[in-house]
């Protein structure tokens, strides 16, 4: 490999198009694979996020729910608030932000091909802490129909994370790779693996 170095990739795209599922492709091939999502999932376990969050919503309980218990309720706080949205957004991008950071100063010391798949990538900036960003597009409407039946909400609950994110064709400006997931499943496989062995390829040369 190439100077014997971590090499750092993103997949990303808007909720719903896929990037988790084409992360799953390539789960064997690569050194390991981490979710944005699992991270901000984490630091809801944390006491000083929690005592946090507590605070910031005047919502002592938090202080003895566990991290489900807490999404939940935070997910019901900003639906419809887009300054509460924010709120949460302060107390977790930062952290999301300097994890992803560590992450990438210890896993460039490290032989192998490291991937971070999440739908914020770009959003939170951590797409430039990345060697390559694979982007994975869909229609807005599957995206959302995905997203609402995968979640068991409604259309419009769906469409409202999208309306927060970065409109997918920002994204596809930043990106070195595309993937269209508007067809099979096989074909989207078929598009990650290529763009992945093609990857390890350049890095053995």
């Amino acid at each position: 490999m190439r100077d014997s170095y971590g090499f750092l990739i993103g997949i990303t795209g808007n909720s719903g198009c896929g990037q988790t599922t084409a992360a799953k492709y390539i789960s064997k091939d690569c050194s390991g694979i981490c979710s944005l999502d699992q991270i901000g999932h984490r630091l809801l376990n944390r006491k000083y996020v929690i005592s946090e969050l507590s605070d910031a919503f005047s919502r002592p309980e938090f202080n003895h729910m566990n991290g489900e218990s807490i999404r939940n309720e935070l997910r019901k706080i900003v639906l419809n608030d887009t300054k509460a949205y924010a709120v949460l957004n302060s107390v977790l991008h930062p952290r999301m932000i300097r994890w992803a950071a560590c992450s990438a100063r210890i896993l460039r010391k490290s032989e192998g091909i490291w991937v971070l798949e999440g739908a914020l990538i770009c959003e939170l900036g951590i797409h430039e802490l990345l060697d390559y960003l694979i982007v994975v597009q869909d229609s807005e409407k599957r995206c959302i129909s995905r997203v609402a039946a995968r979640d068991n909400i409604s259309f419009k609950d769906a469409a409202k994370r999208w309306e927060v994110q970065l409109p997918i064709e920002n994204k596809l400006t930043m990106a070195d790779e595309i993937v269209n997931n508007s067809g099979e499943l096989d074909n989207m496989k078929e598009q990650i693996l290529t763009i992945f062995q093609g990857i390890k390829k350049y890095l053995l040369n």
